[in-house]
């Protein structure tokens, strides 16, 4: 998927319904402590409006209740969101502090 066309999602993002997502699923999917990275980073200040832009349309679309390839589909229906978070990281990784990382193993010790 192209960076530009993540971007679309970050409508579907907030606080609140990521706060909800990772309350409901930190303890089930271990990629939940790297979106939580992510949104640390997207908080923070020093992260540029771009890549803020991306971070903010991937966790939109995890968030979101409709994927290309639906969450109900056993493993397979975390594919899609996994690897939008993947593109997300790639981008943002330049920008990902330490204290992002260790805060979010604090919060959501699961998964690496």
């Amino acid at each position: 998927m192209n960076p530009l066309k993540i971007i679309k999602y970050g409508k579907y993002f907030s606080e609140s319904r990521f706060v909800a997502f990772a309350t409901r699923y930190g303890k089930k999917l271990a990629f939940v402590q790297r979106a939580v990275v992510l949104f640390l980073c997207l908080r923070d200040q020093d992260t540029p409006k771009y890549v803020k832009a991306v971070i903010a349309g991937a966790l939109g679309y995890l968030v979101l209740p409709i994927d290309i390839v639906p969450d109900t589909m056993a493993a397979l229906g975390w594919v899609d969101d996994v690897a939008v978070l993947g593109i997300a990281f790639k981008i943002a990784n330049r920008y990902i502090k330490t204290s992002h990382e260790e805060e979010a193993k604090k919060l959501f010790p699961f998964g690496h």
